[in-house]
């Protein structure tokens, strides 16, 4: 069986979709799969033993113009929907073009792109997609194994790093103490505004989790984040909150949250590292879908009161917003609560 897998972004996403590979191997054991991503997401997949080969969206080469039993195609964009209707295959599930050129979706896939920007006018388009989205109860896993009929259960997402990797990131920080080590990932980078926790909670938070339980607390990030995370840092005044570099590469950083014992983390990349890690994960919610993810008895969910929550909206005029519904006595008793939990980082704790 020769597998096409089209999922390029974002790459908390394409974390998440690895999920889908331990089942399409059980319905097809002499499964070829060929994934198709991102050219900074290749890492992520590249040494998953059950893909064959990984290659950038833009590459050239035979990929292309080889036949494939099934292309799966899971990006909503319209280079990715040519590719797949491009491709040679004997069955296609997804998004893809239709012959009026127009973006679609196959209907075993409905249920979950049926929630999104592909939803026909005719259909009710973005209102009901938004709708749907709000009231789904199904996290993406068990969705996606029922429309592609995939053997149940749905297992958590995986990342194979390279040996000595972890190592690598722990040697790029020093946090100061012996506690258990904490990983904050309160931003979200500059499109998601409102998955952000505030930054005088994220330092209340840092402060009583080192001073009141003794633990290290490593504040995580990337570039968008790199003056937040100082100013959060530097207002905490405590040696053992520190900053993590925010200009890892995408190996480092998932390599820095597998030696963390416990996260607490928005809706990110973070997350899904965080879930691919066994990581006990604090995770918190407002304008995303809570019900989207499964922690998979590895954590807990933090979710906004806000009955406007799962808007997906990126400006948000309700105050409080449903990230300022979220305080700090609630974010450290559901920390409180996953710190004694056993965690597969490898540190002297």
């Amino acid at each position: 069986m020769r597998i096409a897998l089209i999922k390029t972004g974002a790459l908390g996403d394409v974390v998440r979709t690895t999920a889908l590979l331990p089942g399409l191997r059980r319905a097809h054991r002499e499964m070829h799969l060929t994934w198709v991503t991102a050219r900074e997401a290749l890492p992520l997949v590249q040494r998953d033993p059950d893909v064959a080969r990984a290659v950038a969206l833009d590459d050239p080469g035979p990929w292309r113009h080889e036949l494939y039993d099934w292309v799966i195609s899971l990006d909503d964009d319209r280079d990715a929907c040519a590719l797949a209707s491009a491709l040679d295959a004997g069955r296609l599930s997804g998004a893809h073009l239709a012959a009026d050129g127009a973006l679609a979706y196959t209907s075993d896939l409905g249920e979950w792109f049926g929630m999104g920007i592909l939803r026909s006018e005719r259909d009710g388009g973005l209102v009901a997609a938004n709708r749907l989205k709000q009231a789904n109860q199904r996290p993406f896993g068990e969705i996606l194994y029922d429309g592609l009929g995939l053997p149940a259960p749905a297992p958590r997402p995986r990342i194979a790093l390279p040996a000595g990797a972890a190592d690598e990131a722990e040697a790029l920080v020093a946090v100061p103490g012996s506690g258990r080590r904490v990983a904050l990932n309160t931003g979200a980078g500059g499109r998601w505004r409102f998955k952000s926790w505030g930054e005088s909670e994220t330092t209340e938070l840092a402060r009583r989790l080192h001073d009141e339980d003794g633990s290290q607390v490593l504040i995580l990030g990337g570039p968008a984040e790199r003056e937040r995370n100082a100013r959060v840092a530097g207002a905490a005044g405590r040696p053992g909150v520190v900053t993590a570099p925010t200009d890892l590469d995408i190996v480092r950083f998932a390599a820095l949250v597998s030696r963390c014992d416990l996260l607490v983390t928005s809706d990110s990349l973070a997350l899904h590292l965080g879930l691919a890690f066994a990581l006990p994960v604090v995770a918190f919610f407002g304008p995303t879908s809570d019900a989207e993810i499964d922690l998979y008895g590895r954590g807990e969910k933090v979710v906004t009161p806000l009955s406007c929550r799962r808007c997906y909206l990126s400006y948000c005029d309700v105050r409080p917003h449903c990230m300022e519904s979220l305080s700090v006595d609630t974010m450290l008793a559901a920390a409180r609560r996953w710190l004694g939990a056993p965690g597969p980082s490898g540190r002297n704790a």
